[in-house]
């Protein structure tokens, strides 16, 4: 569920909702990370966590401005992830796979959904859900997958606000890496962020995934100092 919250003009707008398959734990995402929250907007999101029956609040992943209103209301860090950014004109590309890109639409969800799933541990698998959420985060998306044998088998999501990009979720079912997949969805990626003038992009991912950190890297990415964080609290104390 969509929460906006306006009872001041300060206010930071934030996505309520549940997190994938757990409805125990509520998921909020700052819709512009621009704004950095206060105390006040850290207190509403946790009374209506409370209301919708959550029993911990965790967030997405935060630049270091947004955390300290949350630290002091009793979050903990349960996550640290790399964040690297790529100037689109500096953009390099060695991919030449002949691998066929498409759509990624309704009918695709779930099965994406799927290969996310295998691709990542628990609790950081997408739900179909969580992946219409992704898609919808941005003023504009792109979202794409691969298919071998007839099957989904790897698919990418970006986004772009303004002049910015964002590589939101890559994922490639293990059974079948290192074939090149996901060098080709980045590629189709920053090939449209370009068509559409974008200066930058951003991506996100483990500080030990080493895998796609060097993915990354070849298209010219290089990490920010800082790290990107993900906290929660649990909800039990009133």
């Amino acid at each position: 569920m969509a929460v906006n919250k306006t009872a001041a003009e300060h206010r930071v707008r934030a996505r309520l909702g549940r997190w994938p398959y757990d409805d125990d734990v509520a998921h909020l995402v700052l819709l512009d990370h621009h704004m950095v929250p206060g105390a006040d907007d850290v207190e509403s999101w946790i009374a209506e966590a409370r209301t919708q029956g959550a029993r911990a609040l965790r967030t997405g992943a935060l630049f270091p401005p947004s955390t300290p209103a949350f630290v002091a209301h009793g979050f903990t860090a349960i996550d640290e992830l790399s964040l690297l950014e790529l100037t689109v004109a500096n953009a390099r590309r060695d991919d030449r796979s002949g691998t066929r890109v498409r759509r990624l639409g309704a009918s695709q969800i779930e099965a994406a959904a799927a290969v996310d799933g295998r691709a990542f541990p628990a609790p950081w698998a997408n739900d179909g859900a969580a992946l219409i959420d992704i898609i919808q985060a941005t003023p504009r998306s792109r979202a794409r997958y691969v298919q071998l044998e007839g099957r989904l088998v790897a698919f990418s999501i970006s986004g772009q606000a303004a002049t910015t990009g964002y590589v939101q979720r890559l994922a490639v079912d293990p059974a079948v890496r290192r074939r090149g997949l996901a060098r080709r969805l980045l590629g189709d990626a920053i090939d449209w962020m370009q068509r559409r003038n974008i200066e930058r992009v951003l991506v996100n991912t483990a500080t030990d995934n080493v895998a796609a950190l060097d993915l990354y890297r070849s298209f010219g990415f290089e990490e920010r100092s800082e790290h990107l964080t993900i906290l929660e609290r649990t909800l039990s104390d009133r």
